[in-house]
């Protein structure tokens, strides 16, 4: 009888050890669950292997010159005269981290952001890197040879874009505007223009120019392939030849030149 008994308390606490179990297994399984739905709702903490934040002092003009960037870049104006930079590295291996580093050096005149290419690196290299700024309205910005994306708002100065490898949209600018050599489609939203103008040339993609209903300036068409979608009413698009196009917003001004471009060209308000 007595070892009947301890059979049977035997029995019973392996079966509380069991339960005890599945249910630690079933927490900490829940737990993963919550842990990766969490990291894969939000793409750049999932995948960021590693991060850079710096913050600068600029004056009034300064100039801010980004290139060489294998990846995408945004910009964002805001007020103060503090620049923030932020650097986003991503790689499938940890090894390629050593390689295509972002630097940033401040000069006399601004802000330098180049990523380096040593010429030493191994041919399967493979790294995002993401640049992330906030300027100061007061400056001007050039961007050349970006891998990815350029999107940028709200500069008061004059912005010069070249051999961009993705989209652009440049939104908010109160200074003149050139971009020339982009892959993607050009978005451009134009509230206001100096006399500098506003120049957009070599675009494989569309261009999408926003006009505002107060905007006075001369626009130019030419040498474009898929002809111009006027959804600006009342706007007169005159042709001056094959695949070239004028019109006048408002009483004229500065000129908006738009040319080589391979897809469609839209005008339409903002």
């Amino acid at each position: 009888m007595k070892d009947r008994s301890i059979v049977s308390s035997l029995v019973s606490g392996a079966v509380a050890l069991l339960i005890l179990g599945g249910h630690a297994k079933q927490q900490k399984a829940e737990a993963v669950n919550v842990n990766a739905g969490s990291a894969g709702s939000e793409w750049t903490k999932a995948m960021t292997d590693q991060e850079e934040h710096q913050t600068y002092q600029l004056a009034a003009g300064a100039h801010v010159d980004v290139s060489n960037i294998s990846g995408p870049v945004s910009i964002e104006a805001t007020d103060g005269s503090f620049a923030e930079v932020h650097i986003y590295r991503t790689a499938n291996n940890s090894d390629d981290l050593a390689y295509r580093k972002v630097s940033v050096e401040q000069t006399s005149s601004g802000l330098t952001i180049r990523q380096k290419n040593d010429g030493a690196e191994p041919s399967q290299v493979d790294i995002l890197n993401r640049v992330v700024l906030k300027l100061p309205r007061q400056v001007s910005v050039s961007g050349k040879n970006i891998s990815g994306d350029f999107n940028i708002s709200g500069v008061g100065g004059a912005v010069d874009l070249n051999a961009i490898s993705g989209s652009v949209k440049a939104m908010h600018l109160n200074g003149a505007l050139t971009v020339s050599g982009v892959s993607g489609n050009v978005r451009v939203a134009v509230a206001r223009i100096n006399d500098a103008g506003l120049r957009v040339n070599g675009v494989s993609g569309n261009v999408y120019l926003g006009l505002a209903s107060d905007l006075n300036a001369e626009l130019r068409v030419g040498n474009t392939t898929s002809g111009v979608s006027n959804k600006i009413q009342g706007l007169a698009l005159v042709s001056v030849g094959p695949s070239n196009y004028s019109a006048r917003l408002g009483s004229g001004g500065p000129r908006i030149e738009v040319s080589g471009v391979t897809g469609s060209i839209v005008l339409q308000r903002i």
